[in-house]
């Protein structure tokens, strides 16, 4: 009997031989592969997302990630409709127009930055007349389009000054010598404007600083609350069918803000792409000094803030009193706390 039994055992190891299961882990899964378009992937605001790629935290939430540079058309929009990508990296407030425009439910899964990294700069031959955005009333601003984070920061101001969206005459974006221009003239009367042009103007004596907005206490300071920018988000088919990819993803962009927070600018650039911010690595570094005050927090989304920054959008078009704002964000996906 016991030689029966140890023949049987024998071929029964055999068979598991050569199923390829015999004393052996099982065969490993693929890796999830997830495609997202960035707004501009290679621009200041979107530097969690570079970081997160280039430091190997995509690669160790055991998804591979490709970013697609999606800064206009097609647009991050076109390309989750159309398949080419499963999620996005842009301003919060594209979830608005996903909603409104395209008829889809994006959601934000992890919020990145709590400010716009930006500066409102008043002519300088106004430093007599204009003290607060109040005095703004009824001047031209240069804003750019109509969906921008700098129109929608400038609405927002204007109406936590107690004004409204159309209490000021918002202009196209035109290159920082001709902006410098209409400002002395006197074709326009402030910019909401971004590193490195804000501090040139500065610097220049074409314009004087009224609102600082590339820090969360600068941008409550002048909003109420602050600002939800560059956010990741999916439509909100895709999280539903891959929380577990979804999750990844927020936790690596979020080990990304930690590095962030905890490291200078110097060694913040040195860890980004050879190429990146062009050949003058100094002026570079400077930059990324003064955008990486944009952002931190923990990925969550603050409802006032959601809700305050639909009430800029809405203040110029109507037509965003219909986004159903709670569809907009979830903090369902982020960890309870992360390293810093």
């Amino acid at each position: 009997m016991r030689t029966i039994v140890k023949s049987l055992l024998f071929a029964c190891a055999l068979l598991l031989v050569a199923a390829g299961t015999c004393d052996a882990a099982a065969p490993t899964t693929a890796r999830p592969r997830v495609v997202i378009a960035v707004d501009g992937i290679e621009q200041p605001r979107n530097l969690p997302a570079l970081l997160a790629e280039r430091l190997g935290y995509f690669r160790d939430s055991g998804v591979t990630v490709t970013l697609v540079d999606a800064p206009a058309d097609p647009s991050p929009a076109k390309l989750m409709a159309d398949g080419r990508a499963d999620g996005a990296i842009a301003y919060f407030h594209h979830t608005f127009m996903s909603q409104t425009e395209d008829g889809d439910v994006t959601r934000a899964v992890a919020t990145l930055g709590l400010a716009p990294g930006e500066r409102l700069m008043v002519a300088s031959r106004l430093r007599g007349r204009v003290h607060s955005v109040a005095d703004l009333k009824g001047m031209k601003i240069i804003t750019g389009g109509a969906n921008s984070g700098k129109t929608t920061a400038t609405t927002w101001a204007f109406l936590h000054a107690g004004l409204n969206g159309r209490d000021y005459v918002s202009m196209p974006l035109v290159p920082r010598e001709a902006a410098a221009k209409e400002l002395a003239d006197g074709t326009a009367d402030a910019i909401m404007a971004h590193e490195p042009d804000a501090s040139v103007y500065e610097s220049t004596g074409a314009a004087f600083q009224l609102l600082d907005l590339r820090t969360p206490e600068g941008t409550t300071a002048a909003l109420g609350t602050v600002y939800p920018s560059t956010a990741l988000y999916f439509p909100a088919s895709f999280i539903d069918a891959h929380p577990a990819e979804v999750r990844a993803l927020a936790s690596a962009l979020l080990r990304a803000l930690a590095f962030i927070e905890n490291h200078d600018a110097v060694a913040i650039v040195a860890a980004l792409p050879p190429k990146a911010g062009g050949a003058d690595r100094q002026s570079f570094i400077r930059q990324i000094a003064a955008d990486r005050k944009m952002f931190g927090g923990d990925g969550r989304t603050d409802p006032a803030a959601a809700a305050g920054e639909l009430r800029a959008m809405t203040a110029l078009n109507p037509t965003y009193a219909r986004v159903r704002i709670g569809d907009t964000w979830s903090n369902d996906f982020l960890p309870r706390s992360i390293a810093r």
